[in-house]
């Protein structure tokens, strides 16, 4: 039996996919293509994403056939070339209004010469025929749009005599297009700067210090290249500091304009640039696997993911014109088999309702906005993986915050040692160390360094450490030379049977809201206490949520009821809940979903992704560099700054406001000028006129959200 043939997944750009129509006609195209599963269009960069088994050729094929040639993508990292829309609908505005200038220029001289209307039907076939060509493609794709009807309405009222207008329609349908092209294309370049600075060189050294400096594309470095970056010069990869310090912008990845100190150990990310300082690295990942190329992913992949809002009226638009289309053919036939006037005049009626059926402007109503939302919140380092999860933010009734490393900067650090059993405070660290030598969590991270300082790190790593067993939310134990021991909370070591009193006296003498305790299966060795620092901006991002009307805010986590109600406390937060397991955790926001409906769940992307997965929208702290943090959460903070969490919902709310601001005008204009369509008060050229400044409406009001909000009360809240 021949193996069935793996789906493949191609990226095609196609320049002339400029509009909804053009989107619409593709696809009616290519689902007709043997093997194509699904199809993915990103509108604002032209690229349509195919799944299809078999090659690509069959595609490009079909492409050609409608008329849009199309050109394969390199999946590698690249600069976002996006060529401005093609100048043929200017063109044909030009060649149509000179000619329909020309008939009137000669009409005025000599009114009464049969030869001066010819100026007129030559403005007609000049500028309608790359209308017609494309109207009677949507047609054979059976995919009715706005080139169909304006083929329609053109043609009939050239038929009827009616050059004049129909010379001006004309005109003013290609000024329409040539403006909406050039709207477009405003709204592209906003996104085209988050890809534009795609690093292309980089300086690498081969044969160790004082060997040879090469200049090799950014794509051709590899783990372990030694980088050399100059001040000035832009990072090409994802690296770590070897020798140098410098400052640097990394405004590309974290929206942050002030320059952050790098120095020896430090990682630094493709695409940053390189202030003052002379900085050698080691290179960590490719360019294709770099943080700069993670968010470009993401940012595409949030591009072609569409809001609730969206998809409705795209479906509305789909049911919008054949209903319109269907009362212009009504409105032509009953009327006059009623006798209620001359055919022609209802004829004409019906024309200038099917240019009222052009459904651009609907379909766009959403879009722009959303794109524009969209790189709003990248700028401002703030990486959404959908307009969706933007439009869910701005829904928000409840938000629950994890505590250590959201609330605090989950960098702890060691205030005590406390040694039991006879034993020293060198050694209870020295098993400590080893214990969580391959732990992430930020008591770990804080117990090495403490080690490190003492001097007993490098008797750690020389210590034989091996069976690591993790206890979800309680702690871990290995074996350490050839003995079990353990690390962790109360519960850990009571679940091993140490008796209260015994855990009383080793914990209550501790002042710090963190403490470890370590021991064996039968002695307790010693206690580690720790402190984490709230973040400077905590309290003022709970203030901040509470402005924007959002009352239930919730502490959730598994540390100590001390320590838990200090940074409630501080922050503002009443309701606070400690010592919680990850599936207390999972349960409480449950509940909260339950009560509230939208919520939002604020961790560390790690430790909380099941509670992340379970809320409305989950959102990370991730700092630059973070993927585990991306890859887990809705929405990822990449400076880990908690005022943008409010920054992120208003910015949510804000989307969902202009959108439906763009979709009641769109529809109200409409609505209007079918109402003086059918009584006869509404001309063709009003009607192309009130299409394509409904069009222009939605584009440039979508565009006002890339544009900062006037500020009100306070910096907190603001997007």
């Amino acid at each position: 039996m021949k193996p069935q043939e793996r789906a493949n997944v191609s990226r095609i750009f196609v320049p002339a996919m400029d509009c909804p129509d053009e989107e619409r006609e593709i696809r009616a195209a290519l689902s007709r293509v043997p093997g194509v599963e699904s199809l993915t269009f990103r509108l604002f960069s032209r690229q349509v994403e195919v799944r299809h088994r078999g090659d690509v050729d069959a595609i490009l094929e079909a492409l050609r056939r409608i008329g849009m040639e199309g050109h394969p993508m390199d999946e590698a990292l690249r600069k976002a070339d996006l060529p401005e829309s093609s100048r043929g609908p200017m063109r044909t505005f030009c060649v149509a209004g000179a000619t329909l200038l020309l008939g009137i220029l000669l009409k005025a001289l000599f009114p009464a010469a049969p030869l001066s209307r010819l100026p007129f039907l030559a403005s007609i076939l000049l500028g309608g025929a790359p209308v017609a060509i494309r109207g009677a493609r949507e047609v054979l794709n059976r995919s009715l749009g706005m080139n169909a009807l304006m083929t329609i309405s053109i043609g009939g009222s050239t038929l009827m005599g009616e050059w004049v207008e129909a010379s001006v329609v004309v005109t003013l349908f290609a000024l329409a297009n040539a403006l909406e092209s050039r709207s477009l294309d405003r709204a592209r370049r906003a996104t085209v700067e988050l890809f534009a600075i795609s690093p292309e060189r980089a300086v690498v050294r081969v044969g160790g210090v004082g060997g040879e400096e090469r200049t090799v594309p950014a794509e051709e470095v590899r783990p372990g290249d030694t980088l050399i970056v100059r001040p000035g010069e832009r990072v090409p990869v994802d690296a770590i500091v070897r020798r140098g310090s410098s400052d640097l912008n990394e405004a590309l990845l974290t929206g942050e304009s002030a320059p952050v100190e790098k120095e020896e150990g430090d990682p630094i990310y493709a695409g940053t640039v390189n202030g003052r300082g002379l900085l050698i690295a080691e290179a960590t990942r490719t360019l294709p696997d770099s943080t700069y190329a993670g968010i470009l992913r993401r940012v595409e992949e949030a591009q072609g993911e569409k809001a609730s809002v969206q998809t409705f009226m795209e479906r509305f638009a789909a049911a919008y014109t054949p209903a319109v289309l269907a009362v212009a053919v009504l409105l032509a036939a009953l009327p006059p088999l009623m006798g209620r006037g001359a055919v022609l005049d209802w004829v004409y009626r019906a024309l200038v309702i099917l240019v009222i059926a052009c459904p651009c402007a609907i379909v766009l109503a959403a879009p722009v906005v959303t794109l524009s939302a969209l790189t709003r919140a990248t700028r401002e380092g703030i990486l959404v993986k959908g307009a969706r999860h933007l439009e869910t933010l701005g829904k928000v009734r409840a938000v629950a915050f994890d505590k250590t490393g959201t609330l605090t900067h989950g960098r702890l650090r060691v205030t005590r040692v406390r040694a039991l059993s006879g034993g020293t405070e060198e050694e209870v660290l020295r098993l400590a160390g080893a214990v969580e030598a391959g732990s992430a969590h930020p008591a770990a991270e804080a117990i090495r360094r403490e080690a490190a300082r003492r001097g007993v790190a490098t008797a750690a790593r020389g210590t034989i450490a091996r069976t690591l067993s993790v206890v979800g939310g309680l702690g871990v134990s290995a074996m350490v030379d050839g003995t079990l021991v353990s690390v962790g909370n109360r519960r850990l070591f009571e679940r091993m049977g140490f008796r209260r009193e015994d855990l009383d006296r080793a914990l209550g003498a501790g002042n710090s809201a963190t403490v470890a305790v370590v021991g064996t299966g039968d002695i307790l060795l010693g206690t580690v206490e720790m402190e984490d620092e709230l973040r400077p901006e905590a309290a003022r991002t709970v203030g901040a949520l509470r402005r924007l009307g959002i009352s239930h805010l919730a502490l959730l986590t598994g540390d100590r009821e001390e320590a838990a109600r200090a940074a409630g406390s501080s922050t503002g937060i009443d309701e606070v809940s400690y010592g919680l397991l990850p599936e207390d955790k999972l349960a409480r926001v449950r509940q909260l979903v339950g009560s509230y409906g939208i919520v939002a769940m604020v961790g560390d992307g790690v430790n909380d992704a099941p509670a992340l997965a379970l809320s409305s929208v989950g959102v990370a702290m991730a700092a630059a560099g973070s993927p585990a943090a991306m890859e887990t959460a809705d929405v990822a903070l990449l400076t880990g700054d908690l005022r943008k969490i409010p920054s992120a919902i208003a910015l949510g709310r804000r989307m969902v406001s202009v959108v439906r601001q763009n979709v009641f005008s769109a529809l109200v204009i409409k609505a209007g000028f079918l109402a003086l369509a059918v009584g006869g008060y509404a001309t063709l050229w009003m009607a192309v006129l009130a299409d394509m400044g409904t069009t222009l409406l939605v584009i440039f009001n979508g565009l006002r959200i890339l544009r900062p909000e006037p500020h009100r009360g306070g910096d907190d809240g603001k997007t």
